[in-house]
């Protein structure tokens, strides 16, 4: 029959379906694999270091907000949406993050978002 297939096929199928189950229960959103448009993660990452770095670190593997708590590493998990971190970004979190939407443009907010996506993939691939 056509669709039959022998052993070595069969193991080859069986781990590249092993592959993508794994893939899809990865911790990585969609929106991490999503493709960044390389200008967009090069200004992103100029944003990034005025407006984050202090607290989040040069690295975005998290730091201490001065005078305060730790900012949690925005690299060691992937989390939410991209939509959700833009608007985490806008209207900032409890009482460490400020809100960035009279300094920060959306379009703006989106490249910081791209850079530190982009450092996400890096980290899922080492």
């Amino acid at each position: 029959m056509p669709w039959q297939i022998g052993g070595r096929e069969m193991r080859v199928w069986l781990v590249a379906l092993t592959l993508v189950l794994a893939a899809c229960g990865a911790s990585a959103s969609p929106d991490v694999t999503k493709v960044r448009d390389p200008a967009s993660v090069e200004a992103g990452g100029a944003l990034y270091q005025a407006s984050c770095a202090r607290c989040h670190g040069a690295d975005a593997d998290g730091g201490r907000v001065p005078g305060g708590p730790l900012a949690p590493s925005l690299v060691s998990k992937t989390g939410p949406s991209d939509q959700l971190l833009i608007e985490i970004v806008k209207r900032g979190r409890g009482l460490a993050m400020p809100s960035f939407a009279t300094q920060l443009e959306e379009a703006e907010i989106a490249s910081i978002i791209d850079f530190v996506r982009s450092l996400q993939v890096a980290r899922l691939e080492e």
